[in-house]
């Protein structure tokens, strides 16, 4: 199997939209409280302003022509309060892996790709939000070496 690394650009949006959805499709089924069904799960102006934006990157691999496992990332600082430690951040933001490729490495090529992205402009650390029910997706980040930075609880009052 040949694979190819690269940024997206313009012309790969139609390509990325059938693995975006089938990661929303996940999120949908996991917490359907939260995430609503779509057809369409990545906006045009959204994915626009990654692939020209120099502090945010699409990285995708493709096999064959398909793309089957994409990362947002972006660049972030911290809040711009006295007491908070200024410094600079990226954030994935999606990564994705179709279903049938699981299992063949190319979420830990991609994530090592999104960790010298993050050393190259200059952030301190790279950062994500991963839902609970998610727990491949956990024990995977925590593969990577990723550790729980802080917890978002909640209290379902219906």
């Amino acid at each position: 199997m040949e694979y190819r690394l690269r940024p997206a650009v313009l012309s790969d949006y139609e390509g990325l939209k059938p693995i975006h959805k089938e990661v929303h499709d996940l999120h949908v089924e996991g917490r359907p409280d939260k995430y609503n069904p779509a057809d369409n799960t990545l906006d045009w102006e959204y994915f626009k302003s990654l692939v020209s934006n120099e502090e945010g990157i699409i990285y995708m691999i493709e096999y064959n022509g398909e793309i089957i496992v994409f990362a947002i990332l972006r660049k972030n600082k911290s809040t711009e309060r006295e007491t908070v430690v200024k410094q600079s951040y990226v954030f994935m933001e999606d990564l994705g892996v179709k279903e049938t490729f699981r299992g063949n490495g190319l979420g830990r090529l991609l994530f090592e790709k999104a960790i010298e992205f993050t050393k190259e402009v200059g952030a301190v650390s790279l950062e994500l939000g991963v839902w609970e029910f998610n727990e491949t997706a956990i024990k995977f980040y925590e593969t990577m070496g990723m550790k729980t930075q802080a917890r978002k609880m909640e209290i379902r009052l219906n």
